[in-house]
């Protein structure tokens, strides 16, 4: 049985195409915008003039000739036979602003990003307390401030404030479910508490799903992507008719899972490739001497592990487990493009990418192999997704979360645990 339409939502919908094609392929005009879009001449005039009400597309450059009746030019109705002069949209981006938080376990990252996407101002805030959410999220909090103050903006165009934290999320993506390596935030209502301290909407958005979006959002190609995902544990977000996949629960992009051939034998994707496996590997070796598993410790000593030459057979398997991971995504997607990212990817460099393409060109040969680059967007691509979901929105993502008078810790673990233990 065929779903109702609400108009609400229908408006909403038209409303992000008509500023994503200004965003993608701006300037542009109306007529332009009514045959890339489909939709009415009137409902293309209504939106755009919304649009430039709210502050988030301009007019600019000299009067073009379209197809018209009439046009307001120097505050008069002209009309003329045949064309008329109509002036080109495009983006504002200082019209609206964005705060995108990345929670990962070995680095608290934020950023601003302005509508357009572009980096206005970026800090990283050292590892997350994985024992007390509230000190780590008063440092977000404070995080916030300090963009939003040193870029000079006026708080009002502040969209809200995106976080991209490991899953799984809860589905109403106010809190965490149970990330193995942030037990302690399980059940913590991190929109809420985020929101009372900085008065701002908050969403939350899975880790994958954001280096996802940050990809897509960024570049003027719509076109199908697997974003692979490899820090503090490694996923993959996906982008397919210009959408990104998020799941009927917020928590698409688990293949971590996966059954691998790596490191001598048969073991999960995870395993593999996963930064802890990796020095374990490499204490074992006698590469590196032992070291703490707290994260911030993990993340140093597989950077110094990645800097050894004899550490690149280590890699290489690495970058060959996540190809055959890979090679079954891409032919259940039928995409060309996959990008990587994430702050062990980058680590591994030439050598953990080199092997990625090589498995996947042996296993696919090379008119079915996808293209393969690392993120133009560095390590902070997550955090850039998160701030991507609410721009995403052109809007802020709602209201206000309630306050939560006291962040409750170490609440109980929810039947399914999608993250990928150590």
């Amino acid at each position: 049985m065929s779903a109702g339409q609400n108009a609400t939502h229908i408006a909403a919908h038209n409303r992000a195409v008509v500023l994503d094609v200004v965003r993608r392929d701006g300037p542009v005009t109306r007529s332009a915008l009514t045959t890339r879009t489909a939709l009415t001449a009137q409902t293309v005039s209504n939106i755009a003039a919304r649009l430039l009400a709210d502050g988030l597309v301009r007019e600019t450059g000299t009067a073009v000739r379209e197809t018209g009746a009439a046009v307001r030019e120097t505050g008069a109705a002209v009309r003329v036979a045949g064309p008329v002069a109509g002036r080109r949209l495009e983006l504002a981006p200082d019209g609206r602003f964005a705060v995108g938080v990345h929670l990962d376990p070995a680095q608290v990252s934020a950023v601003l990003l302005d509508l357009a996407g572009g980096l206005v101002a970026e800090q990283h805030l050292g590892a997350a307390d994985v024992d007390d959410p509230s000190s780590t999220l008063d440092a977000m909090a404070g995080a916030v401030d300090d963009l939003v103050t040193a870029a000079r903006i006026d708080r009002a165009r502040v969209a809200g404030i995106g976080v991209a934290a490991p899953g799984p999320i809860e589905q109403d993506r106010a809190a965490l479910g149970a990330p193995v390596q942030l037990a302690s935030w399980s059940g913590v209502p991190i929109a809420a508490e985020l929101a009372e301290r900085t008065g701002l909407p908050v969403r939350i958005e899975k880790d994958v799903v954001a280096s996802a979006l940050a990809e897509w959002w960024t570049a003027r190609s719509t076109e199908d992507l697997v974003s692979v995902y490899l820090g503090h544990g490694v996923g993959a977000g996906i982008v397919v008719g210009g959408e990104v996949v998020r799941g009927s629960t917020g928590n698409a992009g688990e293949f971590g899972g996966i059954p691998v051939h790596a490191h001598g034998g048969w073991t999960e994707l995870w395993e593999a490739c996963q930064p802890l496996q990796q020095v374990r590997r490499g204490v074992g070796a006698g590469l590196l001497p032992p070291v703490a598993e707290d994260p911030a410790s993990v993340r140093a000593a597989f950077e110094q592990l990645c800097a050894l030459p004899a550490a690149r057979p280590l890699l290489a398997e690495a970058g060959a487990a996540l190809g055959s991971a890979l090679v079954h995504v891409v032919e259940l997607l039928d995409v060309q493009r996959v990008v990587v990212g994430g702050s062990a990817a980058l680590a591994g460099g030439a050598t953990l990418l080199d092997a990625l393409h090589a498995r996947l060109f042996e296993r696919l040969g090379s008119r079915r192999a996808p293209a393969v680059a690392f993120t133009a967007l560095g390590e902070d691509v997550v955090a850039r997704g998160a701030a991507c979901a609410v721009l995403l929105t052109s809007a802020p993502a709602g209201p206000v979360a309630p306050a939560v008078r006291q962040v409750r810790t170490g609440g109980p673990a929810r039947p399914r645990d999608i993250a990928h233990p150590w």
